[in-house]
C-alpha cells in the first residue's frame, strides 16, 4: 500500500505602502512575487494589494533609479517598505532623442546635467547657467547688458538644435524657461542626434521640464531678477577749448620724459 500526503498552503492576500526617503507614497512600483510572472503596480498613493501562493513567497520591490528589494511574505498580511534612490553613476537615466537610457549603454557622445547643478549657478539665462558646466560645449556672450543671452555652440559647430519635451524650438524660447522649471538637460553632441534629421547637424540640446507628482506637498518658490539696460547718467565730454588744452599738456610732458631720458642716458 502506497500513502501519498498532501501539504495545502492557503494564500495570503498581502497589502501594504511603499514609501520613498521622504516618506511619501510612491506610485507606479513594481511589486513582482519572485520567479514568476505575477505581480502589481501601486497605485497614487504608494498602495498596493498581491495575493501570496505560500509563506515562503518572496516579494519584489523594484523602481527605476531605486534600489531593489525582496521581502518574504512570512504569514505577514502588511508589508510596507521604504525604497532608497540608488547612488551609481552608470545606472543614471539620460534622456537621449529615442528614449531614456542608462549612461552605462549609451554608445554616443552625450552629456546631461540636472536641475540642482543649473540653481547653483547665479545666472539670469537658462544658456548662462550652462557655462562651463559641460565638456565639449562652446559658449560666447556678445552682449554684456543685463538680461543678455549666452550663444551655445557644440564642439563649435554652430547653433544647435533645442528640443524642450520634444518639441523642436529655438534659442529664444530655450532662455525663456525657468532654471528652477528644468528637469534636466542633456546634450547629444554626435551621430545620436541623428534621429532628428539635418537641423540636428550642429548637436541637440534636449531640455526635460518637471512635472506634477501626486502626494506631494504645495510648494511655491519665486524667483525675480531686474537690471537696468541704460545709462541713469551720461558722462561729460570736454569741448573744443579743453581738448585742445589737454592734448598740449601732454605733448609738454612727453617732450619734457624724452629730454630727462636722453640726459640719463648721456650719464
Amino acid at each position: 500500500m502506497t500513502f501519498i500526503s498532501f501539504i495545502a498552503f492557503a494564500q495570503i492576500a498581502v497589502k501594504g505602502k511603499v514609501l520613498d526617503e521622504k516618506g511619501l507614497g510612491m506610485p507606479d512600483v513594481n511589486v513582482l512575487l519572485k520567479g514568476t510572472t505575477t505581480g502589481v503596480k501601486t497605485d497614487a498613493a504608494g498602495n498596493y494589494n498581491i495575493t501570496a501562493p505560500n509563506p515562503q513567497a518572496t516579494l519584489v520591490f523594484s523602481y527605476l533609479s531605486y534600489v531593489t528589494q525582496e521581502i518574504v511574505v512570512n504569514q505577514r498580511t502588511t508589508i510596507n517598505v521604504s525604497l532608497t534612490a540608488q547612488d551609481n553613476t552608470l545606472d543614471q537615466v539620460v534622456v537621449v532623442g529615442y528614449g531614456a537610457q542608462k549612461r552605462a549603454t549609451i554608445t554616443g557622445a552625450v552629456s546631461d546635467i540636472k536641475s540642482d547643478a543649473l540653481m547653483r549657478t547665479p545666472a539670469v539665462t537658462t544658456s548662462g547657467a550652462l557655462v562651463g558646466k559641460i565638456q565639449g560645449v562652446n559658449t560666447r556672450q556678445t552682449d554684456a547688458r543685463p538680461g543678455g543671452t549666452t550663444g551655445l555652440q557644440i564642439r563649435n559647430l554652430g547653433e544647435p538644435l533645442y528640443v524642450i519635451d520634444g518639441v523642436p524650438s529655438d534659442a529664444g524660447q530655450f532662455n525663456n524657461l525657468g532654471q528652477n522649471d528644468i528637469e534636466s538637460i542633456s546634450i547629444l553632441k554626435d551621430a545620436s542626434a541623428a534621429i532628428y534629421g539635418l537641423r540636428a547637424a550642429n548637436g541637440v540640446v534636449l531640455v526635460t521640464t518637471k512635472k506634477g507628482r501626486s502626494n506631494q506637498p504645495t510648494t511655491i518658490n519665486v524667483s525675480s531678477y531686474y537690471g537696468l539696460q541704460n545709462f541713469t547718467r551720461m558722462p561729460k565730454p570736454a569741448n573744443a577749448g579743453d581738448y585742445v588744452q589737454a592734448l598740449a599738456e601732454s605733448d609738454q610732458n612727453l617732450n619734457r620724459t624724452s629730454i630727462w631720458t636722453r640726459e640719463l642716458l648721456n650719464k
